[in-house]
C-alpha cells in the first residue's frame, strides 16, 4: 500500500491497481426520549447555511491516529463507540447511558469512510454543549414525524444519515 497524499483528514491510496480516498471514520447517534429524536441544526461552512443532522463527530481527530490504530488491529467499534459517547457529551450535552451500534454505513470503493451510528434510549442531561472553536450546533427535540419530514425535505444534507434515519423511524 503507497499513500500518494496525506492531509489532516484525507489521504489518498494506492494499492496495486487501485486507487482510493481514504478518511477517519465517523459517529452518529439517534438519541430518543418517548416519540422524539434530537437533531442538531448546525451552520455548515460547506453549505453557506444551517442544516439538520444526526449529532456525532470524528472518531479519531486526525488521520495519524487512525492510520496507527489500524496497524494495530483493534476493535474499531469499541473505539467509535467512545468516540460516539464523547460527541454525545460535547455536542449535545448528555451522558449516554443506554447506547448501541445500529449501523455500520461503508461509504464505497474509491472512498474509504466509514460511519458508525448508535441509537441512545437513556442519557443524563449535562450543564451545557462543549463545542470545538467556530462550531455553531444547536440541539432540537424533533416528533419522528417532524424528523421524517425533515429528512424528506432536503433539510438534512448528509444522505447517508437520511438513509439511516429514515429506516429507524420506520421501524419504531
Amino acid at each position: 500500500m503507497n499513500i500518494l497524499f496525506q492531509g489532516k483528514i484525507i489521504e489518498v491510496v494506492q494499492d496495486g491497481k487501485r486507487e482510493f480516498a481514504r478518511r477517519s471514520p465517523g459517529t452518529r447517534l439517534l438519541i430518543v426520549k418517548d416519540d422524539q429524536i434530537l437533531l442538531t441544526k448546525e451552520y455548515r461552512e460547506e453549505l453557506k447555511d444551517f442544516d439538520y443532522r444526526l449529532p456525532g463527530g470524528k472518531v479519531f481527530d486526525r488521520l495519524v491516529e487512525y492510520n496507527r490504530f489500524v496497524e494495530s488491529g483493534g476493535d474499531i467499534l469499541q473505539v467509535a463507540l467512545e468516540a460516539a459517547k464523547k460527541e454525545a457529551r460535547e455536542e449535545v450535552g448528555i451522558e449516554t447511558i443506554d447506547i448501541k451500534h445500529i449501523w455500520t454505513s461503508f461509504c464505497g470503493a474509491t472512498v474509504v469512510w466509514d460511519l458508525y451510528y448508535f441509537v441512545v434510549s437513556q442519557f443524563t442531561t449535562l450543564q451545557a454543549q462543549s463545542l470545538e472553536e467556530g462550531e455553531n450546533i444547536k440541539p432540537e427535540w424533533h416528533s419522528f414525524k417532524e424528523a421524517k419530514q425533515l429528512a424528506l425535505s432536503g433539510k438534512m444534507s448528509e444522505d447517508r444519515s437520511v438513509a439511516v434515519l429514515l429506516r429507524f423511524l420506520n421501524a419504531v
